[in-house]
């Protein structure tokens, strides 16, 4: 018996639990997986296994990962990854399994388009697009990405990813959040996304967080029509107006207004309300007032920021809004800050899961494989919270790529570990075999 019993104790217990999960993460990633995949009711059992063997070869391969890979790694041909990807899939109710709602938490769903490097000529939706890394018009791909962002914990979590098509809508009757838009425009593509998913995005929120490009009357106007709430930033140069909230004087004609336009630089203290915000530890001061935002053609509720850029020699004010007026100005502020979580789901699976090595141009194909990059980073990162590790998604991809070496060997050279014989040695052999690299661990 040990002489520190207490500390022997401790140790055994959260050094066994430690062990049992990192020892088996390929087998977590599969029930993880398994368990999502309850919610596909007519999926076949031949596509789960499917399923199961390419979500840990995107999870695993250190390299490109496109079919001629995932053939190397995983149990599946060639083939049947190029079959199986051209078949449809309820991305929205697999990615739901992983978000953790907590009550009293403030929920919205953040789109945001992500530039997609593609060369070829035949690929379908190639075009010229915005990228945001290069500042510049570029030949390639783009899709919408869209995500549960929390503003309360700062996390964002894939939903769907969507490519931009550009192809005219189909004839017949037109969607009615489209409806207002005689053009087809980038504007009705991502409406239509939207549309197509409407019910399944309700039950998750109504409220779209958007970055500027989205202020305008056409979107926001489709959003009403869907029933959505959008909250977003407006141009420097937006033109704002007050309302008119006076006595009527009974006279024959249209009742006034509008009181008179808002000058950014001189705000009305009587109609706006002043307090202070915690920005990253810093205190800055905001303006909220419900007022007309001659662009959208309807009531907002503006929030002013003052920042302060010593860099600049004129201060400019930053102006966000939302199309809810009872909103606070803080819930209006919070949301939008936490939009930027999108961006580091599409950093990380462009880094770590093969957002932009999909090889195929069939356009079923790719869209499963644009789905499978950003849901391959919903499973890590569950992962890391099932088992109190803090681990980034290098970390995990490391970490899974050394437990499917352990695999690789143990089934090559027909052994199983024996964990209750020599616990102390083995359990250290393959603990550092496992986090062998890691940064978390060194």
């Amino acid at each position: 018996m040990p002489k520190n019993l207490h500390k022997w104790l401790i140790f055994r217990i959260f050094g066994m639990q430690i062990l049992q999960y990192t020892i088996r993460p390929l087998e977590q990633v599969r029930d993880l997986c398994t368990i999502a995949l309850r919610s596909q009711k007519s999926t076949k059992a031949s596509f789960k296994s499917f399923f199961l063997d390419v979500m840990v070869g995107v999870l695993t391969i250190s390299g490109r990962i496109n079919f001629l890979q995932l053939a190397r790694y995983c149990k599946s041909c060639e083939q049947r990854f190029r079959q199986n990807f051209r078949k449809k899939f309820d991305w929205i109710a697999f990615n739901q399994s992983f978000v953790a709602k907590q009550l009293g938490h403030r929920y919205a769903i953040a789109i945001d388009p992500s530039f997609v490097s593609k060369s070829g000529k035949k690929t379908p939706g190639l075009g010229y697009f915005w990228s945001g890394c290069a500042q510049m018009m570029k030949r390639g791909l783009e899709i919408l990405g869209i995500a549960l962002v929390d503003a309360d914990t700062r996390e964002a979590y894939a939903i769907r990813a969507v490519q931009t098509l550009l192809q005219r809508i189909k004839r017949g009757r037109r969607p009615k959040c489209v409806a207002h838009i005689e053009r087809d425009s980038l504007v009705s593509h991502y409406l239509k996304a939207l549309y197509d998913f409407t019910d399944q995005l309700l039950q998750l929120s109504n409220i779209i967080v958007a970055d500027a490009f989205f202020s305008k009357a056409t979107f926001v106007q489709g959003l009403a029509t869907l029933g959505f709430e959008l909250v977003s930033r407006f141009r420097d140069d937006v033109r704002l107006r007050y309302l008119y909230i006076g006595e009527k004087t009974g006279k024959r004609g249209r009742p006034k207004q509008f009181d008179g336009v808002v000058d950014l630089t001189k705000l009305n203290e009587k109609v706006f309300t002043t307090e202070t915000y915690d920005w990253d530890g810093e205190e800055v001061t905001i303006h909220s007032a419900v007022v007309y935002a001659v662009s959208l053609k309807r009531n907002v509720k503006v929030v002013i920021v003052d920042f302060y850029e010593p860099d600049k020699k004129t201060q400019t004010r930053k102006v966000f809004f939302s199309t809810d007026c009872s909103m606070s100005a803080k819930d209006v502020i919070d949301i939008y800050r936490s939009r930027f979580q999108i961006e580091f789901l599409f950093r990380d699976a462009k880094q770590f899961t093969g957002l932009c090595h999909c090889q195929s141009r069939n356009a079923e194909s790719m869209d499963f494989a644009f789905n499978l990059s950003l849901a391959a980073i919903n499973v890590a990162r569950a992962f890391g919270k099932q088992n109190n590790l803090n681990l980034s998604i290098a970390d995990c991809k490391l970490l899974f790529h050394n437990a499917l070496l352990i695999e690789r060997f143990l089934s090559t050279f027909g052994k199983t570990p024996n964990m209750h014989k020599n616990q102390g040695q083995k359990e250290h052999y393959f603990k550092e075999l496992l986090l062998f690299g890691l940064k978390a661990t060194a």
